[in-house]
C-alpha cells in the first residue's frame, strides 16, 4: 500500500459536486444529474470527500499501480482494489460500460480478456504476460488519468461495500463523526468490509453485556474498535504454525518493536520495546510490514488528526450516494 499526494478532485470537490460527479460517470447519469443534485441538497456535508481523500492518501492516487508486492495481483487506484479480492474486476466493468471505446483503446486488443480474467479474481497471465508486468502497469496508469475513468473510481469508491459496512459499524457503535466513518471507511478498505465488521460486532456485544464498559468519550470508543481491529495480527504467546493464512501471504513473524496499544485517554502511539510478541507480517519478504503496526498507527493518526470533525454527520447523503 502506497502512501501517494492528494488527488486535485478529491481535494477540490463538496459533497453535491462530488455525488453528482459521480452520477454523471455515464450517459444515463448525466441525465439524472441535476435530480440527484436536488435530493441530496438538504443533507449537504463534506465528510464523504474528506473521508475519500484521508483514506486514497494511505493508499494512492487514480492512476496508482501496485505490482504484486502482497501476493494480490494488481493493486490499482485511490482504494487500490486488488485482482486477487475481486474487486478490480468489479471497478474495470464499471469503467468500460462508463466508456467503451475509451477502455478497449487503453487496454487494446485483448481488452474483453482483461475483464474476463480480473471478473474471476484469477491471477492467469494475458497475452502471456501478468497484469502486474510488463504494458500492463502502463496501460493501468494511463487509464487512471482520463477524467471519466476518475469518476468511476470515485462513484465505485462512494458505493461500495466499503461505505456500507463503514455506516454498519457507525450504527453498532453509536458514532458516526467525521473522524468515525474515516476510521471505518479506513478499515473496511484495508481489512475489507466483513473483516472490519466482525470486530465492531464484538466490541458491541461486549458493551452489551455490561454498558458500563462503553467509554463515555466517543474518541476511546473508536481507540478500542481501532484495537480490536489490530489485536487479530498481535500475539503473545508462539504460534503453532508460521503462516497466518492458508495462502501463506501472511505470516508470524517475532518482533523487537511495536506502536504502543491505543488505549482510553491515550491515542498518541509511541515506538516501544517488546519481547515475546509476534505479529503478521505480509509484502515482500525481503521487505515485509507488520499489519499490527500498520493499523495501530494509522488509527492513532486518525484519532489525533485536528482537521477531522467530532461532531454526528448525517448518513443519508451516503445511502443516496449508494
Amino acid at each position: 500500500m502506497s502512501r501517494a499526494n492528494n488527488t486535485p478532485l478529491l481535494l477540490g470537490a463538496g459533497a453535491i459536486g462530488l455525488l453528482v460527479l459521480a452520477a454523471a460517470a455515464s450517459p444515463s447519469g448525466r441525465r439524472a444529474a441535476k435530480q440527484l443534485e436536488e435530493r441530496v441538497e438538504s443533507f449537504v456535508t463534506d465528510w464523504i470527500p474528506t473521508l475519500l481523500r484521508k483514506t486514497s492518501q494511505h493508499e494512492g492516487n487514480f492512476w496508482s499501480v501496485q505490482e504484486n508486492k502482497d501476493g494480490n495481483g494488481v493493486s490499482y487506484g485511490i482504494l487500490q482494489w486488488t485482482q486477487k479480492s475481486g474487486s478490480l474486476g468489479g471497478l474495470l466493468r464499471a469503467m468500460a460500460d462508463a466508456d467503451p471505446s475509451e477502455f478497449a483503446r487503453i487496454f487494446g486488443p485483448s481488452w474483453r480478456k482483461v475483464l474476463d480474467v480480473t471478473a474471476r479474481a484469477s491471477m492467469e497471465p494475458v497475452d502471456g504476460v501478468a497484469l502486474w508486468a510488463g504494458d500492463w502497469v502502463g496501460r493501468f496508469a494511463k487509464a487512471g488519468r482520463l477524467p471519466i475513468f476518475q469518476e468511476v473510481q470515485t462513484r465505485v469508491a462512494i458505493a461500495s461495500d466499503y461505505m456500507s459496512g463503514a455506516i454498519e459499524i457507525a450504527r453498532l457503535l453509536g458514532v458516526r463523526s467525521e473522524r468515525a466513518m474515516t476510521m471505518y471507511y479506513n478499515r473496511t478498505v484495508h481489512q475489507g468490509a466483513s473483516g472490519a465488521l466482525g470486530p465492531a460486532k464484538r466490541l458491541a456485544a461486549w458493551y452489551a453485556e455490561d454498558p458500563t464498559r462503553r467509554p463515555a468519550e466517543p474518541k476511546d470508543v473508536l481507540a478500542q474498535y481501532a484495537w480490536t481491529c489490530a489485536s487479530k495480527f498481535r500475539r503473545t504467546t508462539p504460534p503453532a504454525r508460521r503462516n497466518y493464512n492458508d495462502d501463506g501471504n501472511i505470516w508470524w513473524s517475532p518482533v523487537a518493536t511495536e506502536w504502543s496499544e491505543l488505549g482510553i485517554g491515550n491515542h498518541r502511539v509511541r515506538r516501544v520495546a517488546v519481547s515475546g510478541v509476534w505479529h503478521a507480517l505480509t509484502g515482500p519478504p525481503s521487505k515485509p510490514w507488520s499489519l499490527y503496526d500498520l493499523i495501530t498507527k494509522r488509527s492513532s493518526d486518525i484519532l489525533t488528526d485536528p482537521t477531522l470533525r467530532d461532531a454526528p454527520v448525517d448518513l443519508g447523503v451516503a445511502k443516496l450516494a449508494g
